[in-house]
Formats: C-alpha cells, structure tokens, sequence
C-alpha cells in the first residue's frame, strides 16, 4: 500500500463489470470534481474561507487513481486541514456517529455526491487517507449519507428506530462468499450458520490479510456491525478478524486413547 501524507488523499474508481472493469473517463472526471468540490466545502466550512489549493501528487498510468494534495495558499498555516475534516465527515457518515449532527448539511450532500451513480455508472471507489483509513465508496455509503442528510434538514421524516441503531462489535459464524475483490476495501457477504441471513461484509486486506483465503468457507468473523434501527440483523460488517473453522476434524489422533485393557480378568465384585 502507498504511504499518504497527512495532506493526502488518495482516491481509486473501479469500473462496471458490464465495462470490463474498465472505467469511464467522464465518470473519471466528474467524480475527480465532485472530490474536489467536497475538499473545498470542507475548507470553507472549517477555516471560513478557501485556504487550499490542491495539485495531483500521484496519477497512475493504465488505473483510475489518483492522490490529491493540499498546499496553503499563503505561508500561514490554516488552523485545519481539508483533507482532515473530510475524513472525519466522511466516517462519521458511514458509521452514522451521533457526531455527524454537527455537520453542515452542505458537506454531506458533498460526500452523498461522491457516491451518486455507484452501481450504474461505477461500480465502487476508495477514499484512503494517511492513517490507513479506508473508506468504501459504494451504495452502503450513498444510503447513510442520505440518511444523514436528512437528518440534518428535515428531522421530522425519520422513521423512529424498532431496534437498536448503531454501531456495535459482534462475533458472526457461517460461509464467507466473495461479491469483489478488488482494490483494498474486499467486499463479500456472510452467509449466517444460524437462519442462513446474509451479512453484507467489507474487510481490509492489509489489515485482514487472511481475507482472500476466507471465501467460500466458514469461519467466525469479529468486527463492527452497523444496526440501521429497523432490523436486528446488521446492515454491514466491518471485519476487524477471521477465524477458519475447520470442518474436516481428524480423530486418528484419538485412536486408541479409550481402549479398555483386557490383558487381566476383572474381579466380580458380587
């Protein structure tokens, strides 16, 4: 994985499978626009004015990825960094903190664009910031910042919770199935021993390595689920471990270990 600056962000789109993965330049284009228009509203929003520019650090040859960079329009030092404010704002989005309620409404329907035609004109894209933080751009995001910006304009339409709405960490067996595999955030669903549910799962293959390995078997996965309020099954796992279970026990080992030593007459003890 590149290492990031703390003024960096690097951002990767993935392409259609209808396309052959490849993706769109006009796609490329507005959602290189619509990332920068969110860096700006994040600089305005916290230093009250446009204190950034940003240049291309990094355009990659043959991929749709490309880091962008802050540089300070003066020599003095703006009391926040964009890219910082729109990392924060673009997880308290995702994981639907209670945090997101200080959140200019303008901001979040920056990041509810960013996510806008995925599955029609792209299939996902990655937001990757210095501190290893990925987040998945995708319908999942697209749903919680609609929720978000609604929350945020016009409380009054939200559905009361039925059950718990939130973050939490849990533990999960079944069959770990591969949905995209691409790029850094892998996308699979686990399919529930008990019920046969589906959990919609994203893992981080540098911090779960053993992801790849996981599909099409069962295993334990531990990590944050997201309760939308409205099921008790969570909406999204974010795998933090994997545990294979291995089905294919071998009881060789026990062999002999209850034999009954016949060699001397047992006494009767009538």
């Amino acid at each position: 994985m590149d290492t990031l600056r703390s003024d960096e962000t690097k951002f990767v789109l993935h392409g259609l499978d209808l396309d052959n993965r490849i993706v769109r330049a006009v796609v490329f284009v507005q959602k290189l626009r619509n990332l920068l228009s969110a860096l700006q509203t994040a600089d305005k929003t916290a230093n009250g004015k446009s204190s950034f520019d940003y240049v291309l650090s990094d355009l990659r040859t043959g991929s749709a990825s490309v880091t962008i960079r802050e540089k300070r329009k003066t020599p003095e030092r703006p009391p926040y960094s964009s890219i910082g404010v729109l990392e924060d704002a673009a997880s308290a989005i995702y994981n639907g903190d209670r945090s997101l309620e200080r959140l200019p409404p303008t901001l979040v329907q920056q990041v509810k664009k960013l996510s806008q035609g995925v599955a029609k004109r792209f299939s996902h894209a990655e937001l990757a910031f210095s501190d290893d933080n990925v987040i998945r751009i995708d319908d999942f995001l697209l749903k919680q910042s609609a929720i978000a910006y609604e929350t945020l304009t016009v409380p009054e339409l939200r559905p009361k919770d039925n059950f718990f709405r939130g973050l939490a960490v849990g533990s999960f067996d079944g069959i770990l199935k591969e949905i995209d595999a691409r790029g850094t955030m892998l996308r699979g669903k686990l399919v529930l021993s008990a019920g046969g549910l589906e959990i919609d799962c994203v893992m981080n293959k540098n911090r779960v390595p053993e992801a790849r390995e996981s599909f099409d078997k069962r295993v334990i996965i531990e990590g944050a689920a997201h309760y939308d309020g409205i099921s008790q099954i969570p909406t999204r796992l974010d795998v933090r471990s994997i545990k294979i279970v291995r089905t294919d026990a071998d009881l060789t080992r026990w062999r002999g270990a209850f034999r009954i030593d016949q060699t001397e007459d047992v006494e009767d003890d009538w």
